[in-house]
C-alpha cells in the first residue's frame, strides 16, 4: 500500500502485493510438520524458508543469516534442547520468536512470555500453523506500523514498549496527552494509540476528544487504559471515541490480542476503502474519487495562487495490443504503465479514468519543470517493454496537458484532452501542453 495524506485525512492507495521478501527460520524435529509449515509459508507470502531440525543446525544458520531472518518458528522440544533452550538462541541474534508447542501449562507459558517470544501455539493440527502463518505475516506489517504509548508512569511506558517492540511495531512514547497530541500531529501516520487514563496537563479522555477532532476511528484506533476501579471509565472512553479498553493489570496476551484485533480491524476498513476507490486491475485512483480528491487539490491550490498542471495521458494503439496478443497481455501492459506512472509521480494524484486514459494532478511545481518530467517518462515508457506470453510488447503514450489555471478542474481536463487529441493526430509519441 502507498499512503499519502491530503486535507488532515490518511489516504491509501492500493499498490501490487508485496511478498516478504526476508527468510523465515523453521526449527521443527519432526519432518512432516516442518514440511507443511514451510510449504504453507512459501504459498502465503512467497518468502524463502530455511528448516532446521535440532540446536545445531539452527545455531549454524543463524550464524550464516544472523538478523536477515523475520521470524524463527521454534519448536520447544528439540532432541538436543529439550526445555526450550531454542528461545534463547533465536534472541541472542536478535531474531522475533514464535513458539511451538505439544504441551502446555502455566509454567511453561510464564517461561516463554518472559523470553519474549512474540506468540506461542500449540501444535493442534492444521489451524495451528495456519495461525503461524498469519503471525509471521503480522510481524511483516508491523514493521512498517507506528504506534503511539501515551502514560505519565516511566516505568508503565517501558513496559507497553517492550510488549509492543516484541511485536516488531515501530513505538513511540509520549509523558501526557498534550505531548501525545503533539506526536500524532507530527506522525500523521501513527495508526494506534494505548492512552492512560489518569495523566497530569490532559487525561486520557481529553486526549480521545483532541485526537478525534483530528482524525477518525477508521484511521486510528485509540486503546484507553485504566486500573481505577469504578467510575464507568470503560464506557466514557468509547464515548469519547476509543476504539476499545483495557483494565490494569492486563496479560502480555491480552495486550496483544486487543492490539492485533484493532491492526487489523483498520486494515479491514482500508481495504473496503480501497475497493471503493481504487481500480482493481492497476492499483491506481479511479475515476470517481480522482473528481472527489481533484477537486479539493484544486480549490487548494487556487487559494494558494499556487501552479496546477493536470496531464492526460493515452496509451498509443492500446487496441492492437489487446487484438495482437491477447486482452491478458493487454492487463500486463496497463498494469506495468501504472507501475511507471506511480513510480515518477510518487507525490502527485493519479487515476486511471477508464480503458487505457489516465490523468496526473502535479501541484507547486513549475510548468516547465512538469513538462520535462512528463516528456522524461515518455521517453522511458518507449525505451521499455513487457514481457508477456514469452514475446516482448513495447507501447508508447501521448500526453497532454494544461497548466493555465481555469475556472474548475472539468475545464482543464477540457484542455488537457484537447491537447492529448491533437497529439494523437500529430502522430502519437508525443507531448502536447
Amino acid at each position: 500500500m502507498k499512503t499519502k495524506f491530503r486535507h488532515g485525512r490518511r489516504v491509501t492507495q492500493a499498490m501490487p502485493i508485496f511478498r516478504i521478501n526476508r527468510p523465515v527460520l523453521i526449527i521443527e524435529d519432526q519432518r512432516a510438520l516442518a514440511q507443511m509449515a514451510e510449504a504453507m509459508l512459501r504459498e502465503e507470502w512467497g518468502c524463502e524458508v530455511h528448516v532446521a531440525a535440532s540446536l545445531r543446525e539452527a545455531r549454524q544458520l543463524l550464524e550464516t543469516h544472523g538478523t536477515e531472518f523475520i521470524a524463527a518458528v521454534c519448536d520447544l522440544n528439540l532432541p538436543d534442547a529439550p526445555y526450550g533452550e531454542v528461545i534463547d538462541l533465536v534472541n541472542k541474534y536478535g531474531v522475533p520468536a514464535i513458539a511451538l508447542t505439544g504441551a502446555f501449562g502455566e509454567e511453561l507459558r510464564s517461561m516463554v512470555t518472559k523470553k519474549g517470544v512474540v506468540d506461542y501455539v500449540l501444535k493442534e493440527g492444521v489451524n495451528s500453523y495456519e495461525y503461524v502463518v498469519h503471525l509471521v505475516g503480522r510481524l511483516h506489517k508491523n514493521s512498517s506500523i507506528k504506534v503511539l504509548v501515551a502514560d505519565d508512569s516511566l516505568s508503565a511506558r517501558a513496559v507497553l514498549k517492550h510488549m509492543l517492540s516484541v511485536q516488531g511495531l515501530n513505538v513511540l512514547t509520549a509523558k501526557d496527552g498534550y505531548e501525545a497530541v503533539e506526536m500524532i500531529e507530527q506522525h500523521p501516520d501513527i495508526k494506534l494509540v494505548l492512552v492512560d487514563y489518569n495523566m497530569p496537563k490532559m487525561d486520557g479522555f481529553t486526549f480521545v476528544l483532541e485526537a478525534r477532532k483530528r482524525m477518525g476511528k477508521d484511521y486510528l484506533a485509540i486503546i484507553g487504559i485504566s486500573g481505577e476501579k469504578g467510575g464507568n471509565i470503560s464506557a466514557q472512553f468509547l464515548k469519547n471515541g476509543a476504539n476499545d479498553f483495557i483494565a490494569k493489570p492486563y496479560s502480555y496476551e491480552e495486550l496483544i490480542c486487543r492490539v492485533t484485533q484493532n491492526l487489523e480491524m483498520l486494515e479491514l476498513v482500508e481495504s473496503v476503502r480501497n475497493i471503493a476507490n481504487c481500480d482493481y486491475l492497476t492499483g491506481m485512483y479511479n475515476r470517481r474519487f480522482f473528481f472527489d480528491e481533484g477537486c479539493e487539490v484544486y480549490e487548494q491550490t487556487k487559494e494558494k495562487g499556487l501552479p496546477l498542471f493536470v496531464a492526460m495521458i493515452d496509451v498509443d494503439h492500446f487496441k492492437k495490443v489487446n487484438d495482437a496478443h491477447g486482452h491478458d497481455c493487454g492487463d500486463a501492459v496497463l498494469k506495468h504503465f501504472a507501475a511507471q506512472l506511480s513510480a515518477h509521480f510518487p507525490k502527485e494524484l493519479i487515476a486511471r479514468l477508464g480503458g487505457e486514459e489516465f490523468v496526473v494532478l502535479i501541484t507547486g511545481e513549475n510548468p516547465q519543470t512538469s513538462c520535462e518530467r512528463l516528456e522524461a517518462f515518455r521517453l522511458c515508457v518507449e525505451q521499455e517493454t513487457v514481457r508477456c506470453n514469452q514475446k516482448d510488447i513495447a507501447f508508447t503514450v501521448s500526453i497532454g496537458g494544461s497548466h493555465t489555471l481555469q475556472e474548475n478542474l472539468d475545464m482543464m481536463l477540457k484542455t488537457a484532452d484537447e491537447n492529448l487529441y491533437n497529439a494523437k493526430q500529430n502522430g502519437r509519441n508525443q507531448l502536447v501542453a
